[in-house]
């Protein structure tokens, strides 16, 4: 019994550490999609409003220096509100782009698990920008969850800029 236990507890852990990975390179290089890209402009503050079919985000920023303070709200489109019950796992990230539109640098600035889609998630954050960086986009990853007694389902759903290989 206590091998089993231990068996049990050396591959949780493992999956933890995996999962505890940082990810920060893997979308760096790749290209962002003009279309919604925010430049920077030194001093700008701004109040705008983002959106795709799933997601949309409320957003002012202000960039002093090198850094970008960054304040919103993330809440749901229509379409997801139409077709699913609740979001199981959402992350808004913000990628940050060179004059070419490719990724320097990203992070996820929300998240929200398990959430009714009429929620909204607030994010405030102040970050480091890079002098390369020119403009930044958002994107994100999730899904969503269809609880129909007769038919259930999930989605997997993202925004997320592309490795031209």
């Amino acid at each position: 019994m206590k091998k089993k236990l231990w068996i049990i507890f050396v591959f949780l852990s493992g999956v933890v550490l995996f999962g505890c990975q940082t990810t920060t390179t893997y979308y760096q290089g790749a290209k962002a999609d003009e279309e919604g890209m925010v430049s920077l402009s030194l001093g700008q503050v701004e109040k705008q409003r983002w959106q795709d079919l799933y997601v949309t985000v409320d957003y002012s920023f202000k960039q002093q220096a090198d850094q970008i303070i960054i304040d919103g709200t993330l809440s749901f489109s229509n379409h997801p509100r139409l077709l699913f019950t609740r979001v199981w796992d959402l992350k808004l990230k913000l990628f940050f782009l060179d004059k070419d539109m490719r990724v320097v640098s990203y992070l996820d600035i929300a998240r929200t698990l398990n959430n009714n889609l009429d929620d909204k998630t607030k994010f405030n954050r102040t970050l480091e920008v890079q002098e390369e960086v020119v403009a930044f986009a958002f994107g994100y990853e999730g899904s969503f969850v269809d609880d129909d007694p007769e038919s259930s389902s999930t989605d997997h759903v993202w925004k997320l800029p592309r490795h031209n290989f």
